[in-house]
């Protein structure tokens, strides 16, 4: 009896280490991966991914809601570190640039203003 309390006492202490740990940060988002983005120069930048939403760290006064952002990378993500431009998406006019800090996990983009 000693022996089976033992071994489901040593399972049930065990399972935590077999767990993926929860992601909270991330240096990386993949272009593709994002379905979904929020740009505020007040609240920042926000995407949407299978995984849920994801802010990035940095603050960027260029940022804009009906601006569009024009990532320089050499691979297919968006990486802390990488240089984004805010742009007008009509006259393209170029409003400045950037550079990504790390993405974390969110609940998602606070909610509009309303007007």
């Amino acid at each position: 009896m000693k022996r089976i309390v033992l071994a489901a006492l040593l399972a049930v202490t065990a399972t935590p280490a077999f767990a993926a740990p929860p992601v909270a940060a991330k240096s990386c988002i993949g272009n593709r991966d994002i379905r979904a983005k929020r740009l505020s120069a007040e609240t920042g930048y926000y995407v949407q991914t299978s995984r849920g939403w994801w802010r990035n760290t940095v603050s960027c006064p260029a940022f804009g809601a009906d601006r569009a952002l024009l990532t320089h990378s050499y691979n297919d993500q968006q990486c802390s570190g990488d240089v984004v431009e805010a742009i007008d998406t009509f006259s393209r006019i170029n409003y400045g640039g950037c550079a990504l800090g790390n993405w974390e996990k969110v609940d998602g983009p606070p909610a509009a203003p309303t007007k």
